[in-house]
């Protein structure tokens, strides 16, 4: 059996919770415009690809387009859900004030 917690406070939830997703992209619009622009048929793909693997191999580290789509995922207690759906983006939430020890 799968136990969830809530990806903002941490409670244990039961059977009610609420799931968030999450996508970021570049519009189509753009996308289409951009890779159509940028696309080169004599390139040698394979080896552009060969090149990203042995760097992951020497680096431990997958480096890939920052344009690439994202997905996330998130469950939330129904107290955090509601918080969520008033402000998704936390613009009006108050910023925490880091103060140093010294």
């Amino acid at each position: 059996m799968m136990h969830y917690s809530c990806d903002i406070c941490g409670q244990k939830l039961n059977e009610k919770r609420f799931v968030a997703r999450l996508e970021v992209f570049v519009p189509f619009d753009q996308e289409g415009a951009s890779a159509a622009a940028s696309f080169d048929e004599d390139a040698d793909h394979l080896e552009e690809v060969a090149g990203i693997l042995n760097d992951f191999d020497l680096t431990g580290e997958l480096e890939l387009d920052a344009n690439r789509s994202r997905s996330f995922r998130y469950d939330l207690c129904p107290d955090c859900q509601k918080q969520y759906v008033k402000d998704p983006l936390a613009l009006h939430k108050p910023r925490r004030m880091r103060i140093s020890d010294n």
